[in-house]
C-alpha cells in the first residue's frame, strides 16, 4: 500500500520560493482543492508566500480564491504570517465591492427596502417555508452541485463549489456562511434570488439552511449596534427612508459592528458633491442577524449579516453636514420571525 507523502508539494515550494511562473503554471493546470490545502508539514502554500513575503505570490493566491481561514501548525491564519501592513492589506476586500453598500445604485437600493403598512400584512409577500427547518445538511439533502450548476459560468465558481463540498462532508453551515462572504459574485446570485423567490430555484435550500437553522443562529445570533454606509447623488433619494415609516428589506443586508470601518469604506471612494448615508441599525431579538466574524473569509470587516425580511422602524433622520446623513433603524418584532 502506498503511504502517503510526507514530503509538500511542488506547488508549495514554487510559492514558497517565489517560483512566479511556475505558480501562474500550476494554478492554470491543478483543481483549487489540490492546491489549497494544508500540506504535510502542516502548513499552506498561502502561508508560506506570506511567511517569505512573496507579495506577487500573494496577490495572485488570493485573487484565484484561496482561502484565507486556513489554520496552520501553530494556529495561525496566513494574514497572522504576513506580518508588515502592506502584506495584510492585499488581505482585505476590493475598494470596488458594494457589498456593504458603498456605490450601489439609488435604483438598487429601492429594491432592496418595502415600505410596510399600518397592520403589517403586507409584510411578506412570498413568505419562505422550510419543511427541514434548515437542516438539510444534517439530513444528507442539500444538493450543492446542482446548485452551482446555476452559476457554473461564475469566475470562480469552484471557490462556491468547494465550500458547498465541505458543508456537505462537514454537515457543517458555517461553511455556506464562508461561500457568500468569499470575494466572488455569489452573494449577488443569492440576494437576486431572494427578489423573486421562486420556489422552483435550488437556491432557495442554501438561503434556508442558513435562514432557519437553529443551532446556526444560537451560535452567532447578534444584538446590537451595527452599520451600512451608502452614497447618493441626490438629497430627494433619502425619501426611500421616511420618519417613521417602518421598512423590511427583502435581501441578506452586510453590516459591520465597526462604525470607523463603515465610514472608511464609503469615504474611499465618495466625490465631494455626494451625500454618505450612515445607516445605523439595533439589532433587538434573536434571529434577526447573524455575527460572522469569525466565519467570514474577511474577519476584518466584522461583519453583521442581517437576514432578509426583518422589520425596521425608521427612528430618525438626521443631517449631520451638508452632504452626510445619518438614518437610524430600529428593528421591530415582527410576527413572521420567531
Amino acid at each position: 500500500m502506498e503511504q502517503p507523502s510526507i514530503t509538500p508539494s511542488d506547488f508549495y515550494f514554487a510559492c514558497r520560493n517565489n517560483k512566479l511562473e511556475l505558480v501562474v503554471q500550476l494554478l492554470n493546470d491543478r483543481p483549487l482543492e489540490d492546491i489549497d490545502r494544508i500540506e504535510p508539514n502542516n502548513s499552506s502554500a498561502l502561508h508560506a508566500a506570506c511567511y517569505f513575503k512573496h507579495a506577487d505570490i500573494i496577490r495572485l493566491l488570493l485573487d484565484r480564491g484561496f482561502t484565507r481561514c486556513m489554520l496552520n501548525k501553530h494556529n495561525e491564519l496566513p494574514i497572522d504570517e504576513a506580518g508588515d501592513e502592506e502584506l495584510r492589506q492585499l488581505f482585505h476586500r476590493s475598494d470596488l465591492s458594494n457589498r456593504f453598500g458603498g456605490d450601489i445604485s439609488y435604483e438598487q437600493e429601492k429594491l432592496i427596502w418595502i415600505v410596510i403598512d399600518g397592520t403589517n400584512q403586507n409584510l411578506i409577500t412570498k413568505r419562505m417555508k422550510d419543511m427541514y427547518k434548515g437542516n438539510r445538511l444534517e439530513y444528507g439533502i442539500f444538493r450543492g452541485e446542482e446548485i452551482c450548476q446555476q452559476f457554473s459560468n461564475m469566475p470562480k465558481c469552484d471557490v462556491i463549489r468547494r465550500y458547498f463540498r465541505q458543508a456537505m462532508e462537514e454537515k457543517n453551515s458555517t461553511r455556506l456562511i464562508q461561500a457568500y462572504t468569499a470575494e466572488t459574485n455569489f452573494y449577488n446570485y443569492v440576494n437576486n434570488y431572494l427578489l423573486t423567490r421562486d420556489e422552483q430555484n435550488l437556491l432557495s435550500q442554501f438561503i434556508q439552511t442558513i435562514y432557519f437553522n437553529e443551532k446556526l443562529h444560537k451560535n452567532y445570533s447578534f444584538k446590537g449596534l451595527c452599520y451600512r454606509s451608502i452614497r447618493v447623488d441626490f438629497e430627494h433619494e433619502l425619501n426611500l427612508y421616511t420618519k417613521g415609516s417602518k421598512i423590511s428589506n427583502q435581501t441578506f443586508i452586510s453590516a459591520t459592528r465597526e462604525r470607523l470601518l463603515a465610514d472608511e469604506y464609503v469615504s474611499r471612494r465618495c466625490n465631494q458633491r455626494q451625500y454618505t448615508i450612515m445607516m445605523i441599525f439595533k439589532i433587538r431579538h434573536n434571529y434577526t442577524a447573524l455575527d460572522i466574524e469569525n466565519i467570514s473569509e474577511f474577519p476584518h470587516e466584522e461583519e453583521i449579516l442581517i437576514m432578509f425580511d426583518s422589520l425596521f422602524e425608521v427612528k430618525d433622520v438626521i443631517q449631520k453636514d451638508k452632504f452626510y446623513y445619518e438614518i437610524k433603524l430600529y428593528e421591530v418584532k415582527s410576527e413572521y420571525r420567531r
